[in-house]
């Protein structure tokens, strides 16, 4: 019978014998991390000795880091005392230049390198400011672009409510050039903007509302030239020839036109005297004001305009008596395509299909068609009238009254008991109340009675203010000598 041997195994041994094995690991790599610590302990201390073994930073072609090494700093330095004056430098880790260039360090710097700090460059502090500059392209309004800019929209209405009564956002013309400069801090310190190639507005935005706000305008060189010619073909194409101008074509126009029709009375061998502003920033110039003018034809007699501006501050042309070349409403108060409705007592009403008296002119335009004041005024109502929709009215001189009806909207700010001057913009063209189409429906009362606006013999505008007569003379005096060619102070 076979006797069967039994082995006792413990779990507790192999445990234990596991464990030994673990220790005499940790152990050895205990002591390999001990060696390099000790290894890269005696590297760090050996390069503190020695600086030249490792480059400094900052280090770059236009300086020199100064070291401990003595006859280094004698070699770029020169003299004993300076070395002195470097190693205590160079005891606070300080970069300091080199001998061609210590005489560019002010007294601020100085200071701030005995208190171990580097001077601030003007270009780090350039770089600090953030610039957003853009143009505006066809059919873009300033809110539009910087929208296209990434600037928040938030951003954009307090800037335009700050900047309100220097630029309007909404009418900047296309090709304006403009840049909004920030701090680093994130706000806007500065709007530049550049309508044209020859104006340009600094507006400096204030930190707070109780600021006001600064606004400069760089400076344009100005001369008065006098220019004199003969009508060879019509009014326009003297301009280009005399002046290469047809914005003087049309400033002439428009002085003269409720005198003389350049399209029908305007004669070959007629002539013409300017005397005008020419205003030039670089290569680029434009005409500016007229100040007087000339103009004398077959079919015609002489026509005198002299620009005159009185203590009050209201402008305008004059004759050589002071009487104003205008007339004290516009032939009408928008540009239109045409009439579509005349002035009448009885009218087929084309929605209602009723006949009734139609007592204004119905001029048709496309909507959003800017309407003006007919003349100087004052706005006595504005708001909402039944079938007219947006409406308003203004009262002139002499007991005058114009009314403007079917407008889409109002002038912005445009209020009630505001002073308007002849063609300011009051609204724009709609269809709102009862209407067909967009068109303005506008209406002429005189002494509270509807007049046919179209057959109104328009009443000349007022002539110079009589307690303004005499500088009115002088000035008249001066530009009709200029006018000549001659000098008013030598006669």
């Amino acid at each position: 019978m076979l006797r069967k041997k039994y082995y006792l195994h413990s779990y507790l041994d192999s445990f234990y014998f596991q464990g030994k094995k673990r220790e005499k690991k940790i152990k050895l790599l205990t002591q390999r991390l001990f060696v390099l610590l000790v290894i890269v302990a005696a590297i760090v201390a050996l390069f503190k000795v020695f600086p030249l073994f490792y480059p400094p930073p900052n280090k770059g072609k236009d300086s020199a880091y100064v070291s401990s090494n003595s006859s280094e700093i004698a070699s770029i330095l020169g003299t004993e005392e300076e070395e002195k004056k470097y190693k205590e430098k160079s005891s606070e880790g300080i970069e300091l230049p080199r001998e061609d260039q210590k005489e560019e360090i002010t007294g601020e710097e100085e200071e701030l390198l005995s208190r171990g700090k580097e001077p601030e460059k003007p270009e780090e502090l350039e770089e600090a400011a953030l610039i957003v500059e853009g143009s505006l392209q066809a059919g873009d309004t300033l809110y539009e672009s910087l929208i296209k800019e990434g600037i928040s929209a938030a951003e954009i209405l307090d800037l335009q409510e700050k900047v309100k009564s220097v630029v309007d956002f909404n009418y900047l013309p296309e090709g304006s050039e403009y840049s909004l400069k920030y701090n680093p801090e994130g706000k806007v310190t500065e709007f530049v903007y550049k309508p044209n190639p020859l104006d340009i507005y600094y507006i400096d935005i204030p930190a707070s509302e109780s600021e006001e706000l600064k606004v400069t305008k760089e400076e344009v060189y100005t001369e008065v030239v006098r220019l004199e010619g003969e009508i060879k073909s019509s009014l326009y194409e003297s301009m280009i020839e005399y002046a290469n101008s047809a914005e003087l074509a049309m400033q002439m126009a428009d002085i003269f036109g409720w005198e003389i029709d350049f399209f029908t009375e305007c004669r070959v061998g007629d002539t013409f005297k300017i005397l005008v502003e020419k205003q030039c920033r670089g290569d680029f110039c434009r005409w500016g004001k007229v100040l007087a003018a000339q103009y004398e034809g077959e079919l015609l007699s002489k026509h005198t305009a002299i620009l005159f501006e009185d203590p009050s501050g209201h402008i305008d042309y004059y004759n050589e008596e002071g009487g104003s070349l205008r007339r004290a409403f516009l032939r009408a108060p928008l540009n239109y395509r045409y009439i579509s409705s005349y002035f009448s007592e009885n009218r087929l009403h084309p929605i209602l299909r009723i006949w009734r008296p139609h007592l204004a002119i119905d001029y048709a335009a496309p909507a959003g068609t800017p309407v003006s004041a007919i003349g100087d005024g004052t706005v006595i109502y504005k708001g909402w009238k039944g079938d007219y929709g947006n409406y308003v009215e203004i009262r002139h001189p002499n007991n005058y009254v114009s009314g403007y009806g079917h407008l889409s909207r109002f002038a912005e700010s445009l209020k009630k008991g505001q002073k308007v001057k002849q063609g300011e913009i009051i609204g724009y063209v709609g269809a709102t109340g009862l209407a067909t189409g967009p068109h303005l429906d506008f209406s002429l009362s005189k002494d509270g009675k509807k007049v046919d606006f179209l057959k109104l013999e328009l009443p000349a505008a007022s002539s110079v203010n009589p307690q303004y007569k005499s500088q009115f003379d002088e000035a008249k005096n001066e530009l009709l000598s200029a006018l000549e060619g001659r000098n008013p102070q030598e006669e």
